[in-house]
């Protein structure tokens, strides 16, 4: 199987690396740019905890140089030894333990299978993907989803509990009943917000780069809706601000605060890049926390509940990749035989 992934991850890489190599790779490898003087074939796959390139070319050893060159001209200094490179089956093994949640920072997680989907639908309408990289990506989601089903689902839960301790370390930014404003309409946005409507909160808002996606959220949730030209004067009236976007830039920084604040304001930012310039958490009434900050107090949850999940997901992805693993070979061997017949034929 011609295929391999570059990418690095939480485990490996502190937020700011994370942050400069998102920036690098949306960039050079996103929908936004399509590198014209390569023959590259690749599906970008940038989260909050990773950024990784699938690629498929008939010189992988090539490949995997030019993409590696294009990150170290991109991004200063030497983060080489934070880089991970997987090729064939291993790869395939790789994308299925992140299709699972086995490979996120709160496991089992269940956004990451949304974000693998829509970064390969994505990837299909801007290039002709080769055989090997649908392959890879439907037969990994189609893992990924088997895995989830065998064990109970409550990562959006950990993360909401996550938030809620983070803000009662700060008593005065957990109110009885907080106006909550999410910015963005991401996965893991949505699944925020509908753990916390479950605690039966009146003041949930989302506000959108897309009308039409807040919208979409606002009406499967019972929220309201602020619009996206109103963020920048209106966040400050909101006591929780929850962003996760994919924005290439700071959306709310230090100098939208006119000081003193009113209220306390507690800013959770999921986001990488972060939505939110560092510097606002060091003002007077704001608590920022950052999506590492959120992952780190999510973890700290049964250790033994943890491997025994992890042991039975890891069983069934090995299984199920040598599964597949041997039927592509076959289908190969079979596409090799038929077009040597053909020749022999001269059909």
């Amino acid at each position: 199987m011609r295929i391999g992934v570059l990418g690095v991850n939480h485990k490996l890489a502190d937020l700011q690396l994370r942050e400069q190599l998102s920036l690098c790779c949306q960039k050079r490898f996103g929908s936004c740019h399509i590198a014209v003087d390569h023959d590259l074939q690749c599906v970008l796959l940038s989260t909050c905890n990773r950024t990784e390139i699938y690629f498929s070319s008939h010189e992988m050893a090539t490949t995997h140089s030019y993409i590696l060159n294009i990150l170290r001209s991109d991004v200063k200094g030497d983060f080489n030894q934070k880089l991970y490179s997987y090729f064939e089956s291993d790869c395939f093994w790789h994308l299925c333990r992140v299709t699972s949640g086995l490979d996120s920072a709160i496991m089992g997680e269940t956004e990451i299978q949304g974000q693998v989907k829509d970064a390969y639908v994505r990837t299909q309408k801007l290039m002709d993907l080769p055989y090997e990289l649908h392959y890879l990506f439907q037969k990994a989601l189609a893992i990924g989803k088997k895995v989830r089903n065998s064990w109970p689902q409550t990562s959006s839960q950990k993360t909401l509990e996550a938030i809620i301790t983070l803000a009662r370390e700060q008593p005065t930014t957990l109110l009885d009943n907080p106006h909550v404003l999410f910015v963005g309409a991401s996965q893991i946005n949505k699944a925020i917000a509908i753990a916390l409507n479950r605690y039966h909160l009146p003041k949930l808002t989302v506000c959108n780069r897309s009308y039409a996606n807040a919208k979409t959220m606002a009406l499967a949730i019972d929220m309201e809706i602020l619009p996206w030209e109103q963020l920048t004067d209106c966040w400050h009236n909101f006591d929780w601000i929850i962003l996760g976007t994919k924005s290439q830039s700071h959306l709310l920084t230090a100098k939208d605060i006119n000081l003193p604040l009113t209220t306390p304001k507690f800013i959770v930012d999921l986001g990488v890049p972060r939505n939110v310039d560092p510097l606002m958490g060091k003002l007077p009434g704001v608590t920022l926390r950052n999506i590492d900050e959120i992952n780190d107090c999510a973890k700290k949850e049964s250790h033994i509940l943890r491997q025994n999940l992890e042991m039975k997901g890891e069983l069934l992805i090995d299984k199920s990749v040598k599964q597949y693993v041997t039927l592509f070979r076959q289908k190969e061997n079979g596409r090799a035989k038929s077009e040597t017949i053909a020749i022999g034929t001269g059909a």
